[in-house]
């Protein structure tokens, strides 16, 4: 009597916390991964991520054959266990993403894994039904699939990047989802209902996959897995000799500090012009092992009158994948007084990252620092 009396007590308290629970479990997924995740072409971290992903397919699947097609009405407290473990997979493959998109240096990689946690908070709290918590589930699975999808395919599959290798990731996540949807719909729903529900999850993962594309066309989510490590705008750059045995060159930079409390900025905002009107771009951009693909800086200068900017120069490198801190070029082009940016982008323009500044004439030398790039 003493364990059954404290198994209702455990149902009851677990009833009564079940929200703060699972958005707790979340939330320590998320910052649990914030921790240990690494670069895309990680082995650790991609075995991790394909756990995660296996988890929560097997859970989804296990939560709701249990509420289905469980025929007695008496109350159980093992998935109380289930969902918090559902719930860390879900925290830990979005707080990944977030590392992974968000080292592309713009800020929609970050926002867009950002407001994804919020909506599974807002989804975990306000949706009810058992049915409507397995369609959020899909949902959500399909999102954080799809994404790494589009990190993994270039990454070890096609060791490329660009428009074709994104729609062969977004295909590929199409086709391991319709295999986990035929799972669902076979194993736990029974009846006319069925293919009616299958419908409209089929649907909701229709939209995310159009989001998604709508998203990268629109270059708002970064050309994954290619991350911008650093960029600067300099006055002069010197390539030193190379040591024997040196991967890259070492370069010799002059350049503008940036003021202390823009510590997120390597040069200064502002590139002051004095006898020479040539400034250096310098990028170091990752790519993952075996991976080799051209970059592109583009040069550009705002139009005040129109409100448009307009391309100065648009000059590409090559780059090869693997170094850790990125692998580093620059580019030159003259500059004149006004708002100017330089993207660093791939071939079909998809933009990695940028930095911007405001070119002003002086009659005298700026104040310059010399560092080693």
């Amino acid at each position: 009597m003493v364990i059954r009396s404290g198994f209702h007590r455990l149902i009851e308290l677990w009833e009564r916390y079940e929200r703060p629970l699972a958005a707790g479990s979340l939330i320590i997924g998320f910052i649990f991964d914030l921790f240990i995740a690494r670069r895309p072409d990680n082995v650790f971290n991609n075995i991790l991520l394909l756990t995660y992903l296996f988890i929560a397919a097997a859970l989804i699947l296990i939560l709701n054959i249990r509420t289905y097609r469980r025929k007695s009405e008496e109350p159980e407290a093992t998935p109380l266990f289930l969902l918090l473990v559902l719930q860390f997979c879900f925290g830990g493959l979005a707080s990944n993403m977030l590392v992974l998109y968000g080292k592309s240096g713009t800020f929609a990689g970050s926002a867009l894994f950002l407001l994804l946690l919020l909506g599974m908070l807002i989804g975990n709290e306000f949706l009810k039904s058992r049915y409507a918590q397995l369609r959020f589930n899909i949902v959500i699975y399909y999102t954080l699939l799809l994404t790494y999808c589009i990190i993994a395919v270039p990454t070890f599959l096609l060791h490329s990047v660009g428009t074709l290798v994104f729609l062969a990731s977004g295909v590929l996540s199409l086709i391991l989802i319709a295999g986990f949807l035929s799972l669902v719909y076979v194993i736990i729903f029974r009846g006319r209902d069925r293919i009616a529900h299958l419908y409209e999850v089929s649907i909701l993962v229709g939209l995310v996959f159009l989001f998604y594309n709508l998203l990268y066309f629109m270059n708002i989510i970064p050309p994954v897995p290619l991350s911008l490590r650093d960029i600067g705008v300099y006055h002069s750059i010197t390539r030193l000799p190379t040591s024997a045995g040196s991967e890259q060159g070492i370069y010799s930079a002059t350049y503008e500090k940036a003021p202390w409390y823009e510590f997120w900025r390597s040069t200064s905002p502002t590139y002051t012009v004095f006898s020479s009107g040539e400034a250096a771009c310098f990028s170091s951009v990752f790519a993952p092992t075996n991976l080799s693909a051209p970059i592109y800086h583009r040069w550009e200068k705002h139009n005040d009158e129109k409100n448009t900017w307009a391309t100065a120069a648009r000059i590409s490198f090559d780059i090869s994948g693997g170094r850790d801190a990125g692998y580093r070029g620059f580019t030159t082009s003259a500059v004149s007084p006004g708002r100017w940016r330089c993207d660093v982008e791939t071939e079909g323009g998809a933009l990695i990252g940028r930095t911007s500044f405001t070119v002003e004439s002086a009659s005298t030398t700026p104040a310059l620092s010399t560092k080693t790039l």
